[in-house]
């Protein structure tokens, strides 16, 4: 006799023998012992899940000469028939080599004969989301209304393309991927009636690498079987299928995360030259950075690459950060395209590594907003959190231009542009003043980042722009209402806001003593791009390098060479 391959071999017999899908056998059973059997079932799910052989038995516990219950006898006419899949009355039909509308025509005509043995003929129609939109249409009225002695049951591993005129006329059932530890459970009851010597540690990875299916499991064990060993170990079981050992992987990834491109190409050369399996490498090393991800964020799950292992691992999770892990995966996970055209997995591998760890160590395209030069002039101050600036600057002063009697503050360097103290000002004073900002609305407190509390005293609060613009924004009436209300929430009940543009010396701007500046002017030796509206749109556009320009005054016509109010 031909051999017989595992999943075929040990394939379930019984609504008792389904693995890992106990809501959906108990209904199925329920119903055939209630005899409340439907016209017609949608199975839907992962490949190896069980919707065949779910469909099988349901086809031998309705046509059973002896059924006990719900499950199938297994002895009688019926149950060898359909169990040598000679039964004539079963037909097993391939949506993908017979999805025209041809082929469910002939279903059609076919479907209104008897059963030549059986008592209720049964079309299992698998991968059913192949067939055309055509053949689904023909298809309707028959599966809504079959003859009595018809079932239908359509299994397919993409519910989303079965149309919905379909799927109303179905039982739905969703078959869940099978548990790592039903599935090993199940390889160990094999391995028991084959006489085969393979330790827990193999079944444990066997099963990891079915990924939920049940077949995909016993067919890695058949094919693992048939090497001849006496006894399958864990290492066996890695050498055979191409894997890498954890050791590898977490070497592998400790020198990516720590930039060390020559530890990283030296390990894959040794990997590469034990006859290691590339794309093996690539899903073992995204197993190992999802699990150095998730110990980086304190979740440890029972399925890993062992307890010595998480231990590395999770070193190299604090050690990397979540953001560089989340570099590599990415880089990693965007392979699979390019490994499915054919591409050279070892040379692209470690393109990847390499480009993953120079994107992760810190080129200017991956770094925060706030580390980017704003413009090319000089660097934009960078404040604290608005809610622990009053801690950090103490009260808010606008910052004015040097004078003889009040030397410049030079910034410190990596920090923020310290802000002299008007010793007039009570500290407290520029703590209400953040306060004030904290009661407002967003788009109306970002008016007064760069504005400052002139005076706060006898009721009357005096706000000073830096620029008119924001000034103008203020004056309108929903915003001075807003700062109005906010105003009395923090001052007192009697507080009334006088708005104003800051004042500076004429000396500053080069004038002479008794002319004053006009509060329209820019600022000498300062750029509008440090305007905390342009700051916040640059922000928000991940600008790098821009060219402010302010607006001219409008000249009239036929006069090109003078200015309004010249």
């Amino acid at each position: 006799m031909a051999y017989q391959t595992l999943y075929l071999k040990y394939r379930s017999q019984t609504f008792a023998d389904l693995v890992g899908q106990d809501p959906i056998a108990r209904t199925l059973s329920n119903a055939v012992e209630q005899d409340r059997v439907a016209h017609a079932y949608l199975f839907c799910g992962v490949r190896g899940t069980g919707k065949t052989s779910t469909a099988r038995i349901l086809a031998r516990a309705i046509n059973c000469l002896d059924r006990k219950g719900a499950e199938p006898c297994g002895v009688c006419a019926a149950c060898v028939e359909i169990g040598s899949g000679a039964a004539v009355d079963l037909v097993e039909i391939d949506a993908a080599s017979n999805r025209g509308i041809d082929e469910i025509r002939d279903l059609r005509e076919r479907v209104k004969y008897l059963p030549a043995s059986l008592k209720v003929k049964v079309y299992i129609i698998d991968e059913a989301h192949m067939l055309t939109p055509e053949a689904f249409n023909a298809l309707l009225k028959t599966l809504e209304e079959p003859p009595a002695h018809v079932l239908f049951v359509l299994a397919t591993t993409e519910p989303h393309k079965i149309p919905l005129t379909v799927v109303s006329r179905c039982q739905r059932f969703d078959f869940r991927r099978i548990e790592t530890e039903s599935i090993a459970t199940h390889l160990a009851s094999i391995v028991t009636r084959e006489g085969v010597k393979v330790d827990p540690a193999s079944l444990a990875l066997i099963a990891r690498l079915g990924q939920g299916s049940m077949r995909d499991g016993v067919t890695l064990l058949d094919q693992l079987i048939s090497q001849g060993v006496s006894e399958l170990t864990v290492e066996r079981t890695r050498e055979l299928l191409g894997l890498a050992d954890p050791q590898t992987l977490v070497e592998i990834l400790a020198a990516a995360v720590s930039d060390d491109a020559a530890g990283v190409l030296g390990r894959l050369q040794a990997f590469y030259d034990a006859g290691g399996d590339v794309r093996q490498l690539v899903r073992g090393l995204l197993s190992a950075i999802r699990e150095a991800a998730m110990l980086s964020v304190g979740y440890r799950e029972g399925e890993g690459l062992g307890q010595a292992t998480a231990a590395r691992l999770e070193k190299i999770a604090r050690a990397a950060g979540r953001r560089q892990l989340l570099a590599l995966w990415k880089g990693l996970m965007e392979m699979e395209p390019e490994l499915r055209k054919g591409a050279d997995a070892r040379l692209l591998l470690e393109v990847t590594l390499l480009q993953g760890m120079s994107e992760a160590t810190g080129s200017a395209a991956e770094r925060p907003v706030a580390e980017r030069p704003a413009v090319a002039g000089p660097p934009l101050a960078r404040r604290p959190p608005t809610a622990d600036r009053s801690a950090v600057e103490g009260p808010l002063v606008a910052q004015r231009p040097p004078t003889a009697d009040r030397p410049a503050v030079e910034p410190e360097e990596g920090g923020a542009i310290e802000r002299p103290l008007e010793l007039a000002e009570p500290a407290a004073a520029g703590l209400q003043f953040e306060a004030l900002k904290q009661k407002l609305p967003r788009h109306v407190s970002s008016l007064l980042m760069d504005a400052r509390l002139a005076s706060a005293a006898g009721g009357a609060i005096r706000i000073e722009f830096r620029y008119p613009t924001h000034l103008d924004l203020m004056q309108r009436a929903d915003k001075r209402e807003l700062l109005a209300a906010a105003a009395r929430e923090v001052f007192g009940p009697e507080s009334r806001v006088e708005l104003g543009v800051e004042t500076r010396p004429a000396e500053a701007a080069g004038e002479s003593p008794g002319r004053s500046q006009t509060p329209a002017t820019p600022r000498p030796g300062r750029s509008l791009a440090e305007d905390p509206l342009v700051r916040d749109a640059m922000n928000r556009f991940d600008a790098v390098n821009v060219r402010v320009t302010p607006n001219q005054p409008s000249r009239p016509s036929g006069s090109p060479g003078t200015q309004v109010g010249r």
